[in-house]
């Protein structure tokens, strides 16, 4: 799904249907350094990439990761994102993605009278 919205080299693990439940998300061991402990030369463009990732599942699909932490975020060994830890979603509404939109953009901009 991200390939086909420009996002190439991000990835997630594959789930395992028959090994998950309500309560537990059971996916597919993935190779990799967590992006913060990496010293590969393309860790701060991964970032990047880790933002515009999380943005565009919230826009285009209206899911937000809710534990979108560091140590959540890998770089393999063929310098792909991968995005870990999916046990923790949220359906949000358009008005409400806007909403958040603006949110990230005020605090980006310092501009904290704005911010709630």
């Amino acid at each position: 799904a991200m390939k086909e919205r420009g996002l190439g080299s991000v990835m997630a693990p594959e789930v395992l249907e028959h090994l998950s439940s309500k309560r537990v998300l059971t996916t597919r061991w993935v190779e990799g350094e967590r992006l913060e402990g990496s010293r590969a030369d393309d860790v701060p463009r991964l970032c990047g990439v880790a933002l515009n990732a999380y943005l565009t599942m919230l826009l285009d699909t209206g899911t937000l990761h809710c534990d979108p932490h560091p140590g959540n975020l890998l770089r393999t060994p063929d310098g792909k994102l991968c995005i870990l830890d999916f046990g923790m979603t949220l359906n949000v509404p358009r008005d409400l993605q806007l909403s958040l939109l603006e949110f990230i953009a005020d605090l980006q901009a310092e501009n904290y009278e704005r911010v709630p």
